[in-house]
């Protein structure tokens, strides 16, 4: 896809990794918080690297989400994709095992709403 734009997300922590996996997407979805400028359907390459790992993997996304700059609630600004592509499934679940269940973010996500009231 000559269109396709290609970003970094490193997710640094465990936390940082469950408010931003979008479970209500279907097939899986990432909130990335981010300032560049996208639209709703756009086709992406996300050069992601998780946490505790040392590979960037590449995962293709569509984006479904976007939260502006100022949104209410004061949000992170980003966006969020819809895992697409051949390797969707196999990332979905490859994110899922990477969750940390112990981390409590009451159904909070990047983008929806305040992460920095999580307790």
């Amino acid at each position: 896809m000559a269109d396709t734009v290609r970003i970094q997300y490193e997710i640094h922590t465990q936390q940082e990794l469950n408010l931003s996996y979008m479970p209500f997407i279907v097939e899986g979805g990432l909130f990335i918080p981010t300032t560049d400028t996208f639209r709703l359907g756009e086709h992406i390459i996300v050069d992601l690297k998780m946490p505790g790992q040392t590979e960037v993997q590449q995962v293709e996304g569509k984006v479904i989400w976007i939260t502006p700059k100022n949104a209410l609630y004061e949000v992170y600004q980003g966006i969020g994709i819809q895992l697409i592509g051949d390797n969707a499934k196999a990332m979905h679940e490859q994110i899922k095992t990477n969750l940390d269940n112990t981390i409590e973010v009451g159904g909070y996500t990047y983008g929806v709403s305040d992460p920095n009231n999580i307790k």
